[in-house]
């Protein structure tokens, strides 16, 4: 019941405070006055604490996921032990059972892309706020009661604990057979449907060859890089825009307006940028999350590309996100004619490739050597390969690198952890990991 009473309470304090509609002055102030009693609450972190202190965000360091896992005990402030946690997220892992807790406190476990594994602790509060501003944000606030399909690579906690009359969550573990997985998926008869895009596109295609008609009020694209040409086709098949929740370990980060437009949660984080390409506005994102106290998230980088965006019609003043790229692992880099190291966006080669035919639906480019692209397309004739070809090599010529050896499979791979990532480089990858051994 007290939780319940906490989901309540944010609720209300989304739905009253409107911070969206608000001007940018004052929602400076309202991030002012949470930091404020952010650091105060950060003494109890023996990591952070030195740097609480000094009362200014810039005292702090910059995070990155290696760092942050190496402090893990002395940042949260319970006094939780990596191993401890480490093991109760992985013995989670085994037996598909995610319902356990720490002294009360979820434990999540990410393997992220780099493959580095990243734990995320939750407390009841900070639990409550989640679900509170999924219910405001994404699922949206009606009388009546909602079934929510949800097709995940694990379940959590942080998701049963939103059940009740209005919302019924149903976990679909991705781990267990598709067509299974589909037969449930349409006995259950769902409202919403929330899956990365990979699950996704696995699920309207069994809804185009069944030739079952789906009915889903709303689909929402999670965990993965959702590109142009995945949403236009799911799109069609679902007959509505594609809703989108940006979420990480670190937190709720964004989610898509009714016009499709990602929008950050900025009533409760405050977004630094590093930029690395400013003319055309991509940057990676420094995080702090606001109400985030028993692992506090302070300054902390992600991997992600993300291009800003403009403003949206829909009124909203939280920052828009024009589109996520990838990750930093997933930039191509390759010499040029004067031996000087490029690196080239994944946005580049997603275009170079769909614009090539309208029958490449499906496709996976990865640097596989320092001078070596492989590349998947699902329709690979002899005339669909070279238009790639061509277009590729049109590319990298504009960038004044050639030649480059590029090579088509049949087979199709997603990444260790099965998530499908469609531009990736692997040789970078495997240089990164030698040197770190």
């Amino acid at each position: 019941m007290k939780f319940k009473l906490y989901i309540l309470f944010y609720l209300i304090l989304f739905l009253v405070r409107r911070d969206h509609r608000k001007s940018k002055s004052h929602l400076d102030r309202v991030k002012y006055r949470r930091l404020k009693l952010l650091l105060r609450h950060l003494k109890s972190s023996p990591f952070y604490k030195h740097y609480a202190s000094q009362n200014s965000l810039e005292a702090f360091p910059v995070m990155k996921k290696e760092l942050f896992m190496q402090n893990f005990n002395d940042i949260n402030t319970r006094g939780i032990k990596k191993a401890d946690a480490l093991k109760l997220a992985l013995e989670a892992e085994e037996i598909r059972d995610f319902s356990k807790t720490l002294n009360g406190i979820i434990v999540g476990l990410s393997t992220g892309t780099s493959g580095n594994k990243g734990l995320f602790l939750v407390g009841e509060k900070e639990r409550a706020k989640w679900v509170a501003a999924i219910i405001h944000r994404v699922i949206g606030i009606k009388i009546r009661p909602k079934k929510i399909a949800f097709f995940l690579r694990a379940n959590s906690k942080l998701y049963e604990s939103a059940n009740s009359r209005l919302l019924q969550f149903n976990f679909f573990d991705l781990m267990n057979d598709h067509d299974s997985n589909f037969k449930r998926l349409i006995t259950l008869n769902a409202d919403i449907l929330v899956a990365q895009p990979s699950a996704l596109l696995k699920i309207a295609l069994s809804f185009t060859e069944s030739k079952k008609t789906p009915t889903f009020e709303k689909v929402i694209s999670v965990a993965e890089v959702l590109n142009d040409t995945d949403r236009v086709y799911l799109e069609k098949v679902f007959k509505l825009t594609l809703s989108e929740v940006y979420q990480c370990t670190e937190g709720f980060l964004a989610c898509s307006c009714k016009y499709g437009k990602l929008h950050f949660n900025e009533d409760y984080l405050i977004i630094e940028k590093e930029y690395i390409d400013k003319e055309h506005k991509r940057y990676f994102p420094v995080i702090t999350d606001l109400y985030r106290e028993i692992q506090p998230i302070i300054r902390y980088k992600l991997d992600d590309i993300l291009v800003e965006g403009g403003v949206c019609k829909c009124g909203s003043r939280f920052e828009v996100i024009d589109r996520i790229e990838g990750r930093a692992d997933d930039i191509i880099r390759l010499t040029d004619k004067l031996g000087k190291m490029t690196d080239i966006f994944p946005d580049y080669f997603s275009r170079a490739i769909t614009i090539a035919s309208d029958e490449i639906t499906d496709y996976i480019l990865s640097q596989t050597d320092k001078n070596l692209l492989e590349i998947y397309i699902n329709n690979g004739s002899e005339m669909n390969q070279q238009k790639v070809k061509d277009n590729i090599t049109e590319l990298l010529s504009k960038f004044n690198i050639g030649p480059v050896e590029i090579h088509f499979t049949s087979k199709k791979a997603t990444d260790q952890h099965g998530k499908l990532r469609r531009i990736t480089n692997e040789y970078y990858k495997r240089v990164q990991d030698n040197r770190n051994r």
